[in-house]
């Protein structure tokens, strides 16, 4: 059975999450086991893994479930099951990293988001004309919802939005898939998909400026410095 790998990593993730919770201990096990680069350079390196496998509440790991169950059943008719692992395990590291340059040392992450936006990521790449009915139960293709939720995760991390949420480790973990997604054989579809994204992404700043809505020049030029 094809999909056989995300039902079963769906599971592995409920599964741990849940157990994690039902121990007093709780804070104390994400500490050692979630991502933070005081963790890290203290030479705990498997948290980059285990990391990805907590989630701080119910909806945080529902959300994570969700999405992994569409686009995972999506990607997982094009690739094999260890070339799906392999992007999301990179996936989700990837996004761990990135975390670094935009949180303090000791901040601690956890949950499967980077490694699903590697698996988004990666689908959009090699099925963007797939239909699935994900964030709104009306089915859209794949290269609209990838181009939406990339620009929505831009946007949040570039104005602060959405709390605690590590919008910079979904960055991270769309753009390691969208190059899985080209080294296994993006097509011409695929290079378009991108080319409209990162069209996109240039020109909103300017637009969302012109009409007042959030004025992204000051934001970009820091960035720049």
């Amino acid at each position: 059975m094809k999909l056989r790998i995300t039902y079963l990593m769906i599971l592995i993730i409920i599964a741990i999450s849940t157990i994690i919770w039902l121990f007093p201990q709780t804070d104390i096990i994400t500490q050692n086991l979630g991502f933070s680069g005081e963790n890290l350079m203290g030479g705990e390196v498997w948290t980059l893994i285990t990391s990805i496998f907590l989630h701080g509440n119910p909806a945080h790991l529902a959300l994570n479930s969700i999405a992994l169950f569409f686009f995972g059943r999506a990607l997982e008719e094009e690739l094999s099951v260890k070339t799906f692992l392999i992007i999301f395990f990179i996936g989700g590291i990837v996004g761990n990293l990135f975390v670094l340059f935009t949180y303090p040392m000791d901040q601690i992450v956890i949950g499967a988001s980077g490694a699903v936006f590697a698996i988004m990521g990666t689908a959009i790449v090699l099925t963007p004309f797939d239909f699935i009915p994900y964030p709104i139960p009306l089915p859209l293709p794949l290269a609209l919802i990838g181009i939406f939720m990339a620009i929505t995760e831009v946007v949040s991390f570039m104005t602060g939005g959405h709390g605690n949420v590590a919008h910079i480790a979904h960055i991270g973990g769309m753009v390691s898939g969208i190059a899985f997604g080209f080294r296994e054989g993006g097509s011409k579809q695929g290079l378009i998909v991108v080319a409209v994204l990162l069209a996109v992404l240039l020109v909103m700043p300017y637009m969302w400026s012109i009409f007042g809505e959030i004025s992204y020049l000051p934001i970009i030029s820091n960035l720049l410095r």
